[in-house]
């Protein structure tokens, strides 16, 4: 048996030899190909990683598939709004991280039953397609399923069910392409975690497109992240021409910072807010509301603009002309109020300040009409409109 495994290692590494020669490149100028396992669950920890290596990594001499799984999380592009692509109160009452990657694309949730590929290149080598061939070859050929890669670049299971989705970020001379595959996600929690309660939004960021999914394992009920993994990490060493390919799957952490130093200063970043939500792009919030004031029925109308996570101007006005009259000092002021509040560099669209805008409020307006009923209901459902607009944080 030990004679056979060896004849069939010599053979192999032949076959790569002639193929190499024969295609003209010299297999010394051929990189190295290295699978990485990350044994952390942390959607932080492993996109510190990632990024690390595609900043430090000699990838002309190694190419590197970096394979992992994760705690719940939900996961937005570079360029989108996460309150316009996910239900963030819903993700954080749950403990589900939320995280910005580095690359483009749309929003994606991952748990346990989710495994993410990341395959990190030499800018000349990058090819996406390429890479999705290899993991649709390599799932076909040990399981026989009926997968295929779309024009999106999606891989789709029956040609109807998204099983994968794709992203990439190219620099000057290295590149890395990363996806997903969905073995057993939950999928109540991926359509509710994904369900954003954000209501009027006009924006330029990137928005996610939606599509019927299924889990492999629905297909082929023995896979397991280790299985799936190794099948996957096997094709992509025996694709390697180069002789000197040293053929090896290596199981780290990603907070080694011996050997991947300064790690730990990525993942601080990708953990703060500013890189979270501060990265949001411009957006603007219009909403109208119906309702009686002072016995006449009115309507709000509220224009929210907020740039990196801020407010950058609030607009509160009524449209019927007889309120409007004797009312718009009143709204005024509550105006006045809200943009003295939001309008200071250091309030951010959170929980918090939304909670602390709205007692102060509620204090202010309790003090100075308290001889009124009408004006203090008048100034709730002044309040309760404008803050019902935030419902998303």
């Amino acid at each position: 048996m030990h004679v056979k495994k060896t004849l069939q290692q010599v053979a192999k590494s032949v076959l790569k030899l002639c193929i190499a020669r024969c295609s003209g490149i010299s297999t010394d100028l051929l990189p190295r190909r290295t699978v990485l396992i990350s044994q952390s669950k942390s959607i932080y920890e492993n996109l510190a990683l990632e990024e690390w290596l595609y900043e430090n990594a000699n990838l002309a001499e190694t190419e590197y598939l970096l394979m992992w799984r994760n705690h719940p999380a939900v996961v937005f592009g570079r360029h989108q709004n996460p309150w316009l692509e996910a239900n963030i109160p819903f993700t954080r009452d749950r403990e589900i991280d939320t995280a910005r990657r580095a690359s483009g694309g749309g929003t994606v949730y991952h748990d346990e039953g989710n495994l993410n590929l990341s395959f990190l290149m030499s800018r000349p080598r990058y090819n996406r397609r390429a890479n999705l061939d290899l993991i649709v070859e390599a799932l076909v050929r040990k399981w026989d399923i009926d997968l295929a890669v779309n024009q999106r670049n999606d891989i789709m299971l029956e040609r109807f069910y998204k099983v994968s989705g794709t992203a990439a970020r190219l620099g000057r001379s290295q590149s890395f392409h990363h996806c997903t595959l969905l073995m057993s996600v939950d999928q109540g929690m991926l359509l509710k975690s994904l369900d954003s309660p954000m209501l009027g939004v006009e924006s330029k960021a990137t928005k996610s497109v939606p599509s019927s999914v299924m889990n492999l394992k629905d297909k082929v009920p023995e896979l397991t992240f280790e299985l799936l993994s190794e099948v996957i990490g096997q094709h992509f060493l025996s694709g390697s021409h180069s002789p000197h390919n040293a053929d090896k799957f290596e199981f780290i952490h990603p907070l080694d910072n011996i050997k991947y130093p300064g790690v730990d200063k990525i993942l601080a970043r990708l953990l703060s807010w500013q890189w979270i939500y501060g990265k949001t792009p411009a957006f603007t919030i219009h909403r109208k509301f119906v309702g009686v004031a002072f016995h006449e029925l009115c309507t709000l109308e509220v224009v929210i603009k907020a740039e990196q996570g801020k407010l950058t101007s609030l607009t509160v006005a009524l449209q019927n002309d007889i309120v409007k009259n004797k009312l718009d000092s009143f709204v005024q002021s509550t105006l006045s109020f809200y943009t003295n509040y939001f309008l200071r560099e250091e309030v951010l669209l959170t929980p918090q300040s939304i909670s602390d805008m709205q007692q102060k409020y509620s204090k202010i307006v309790s003090e100075t009409f308290s001889n009124s009923p009408e004006a203090i209901q008048l100034a709730k459902w002044l309040s309760d409109s404008v803050t019902s607009c935030f419902n998303f944080v």
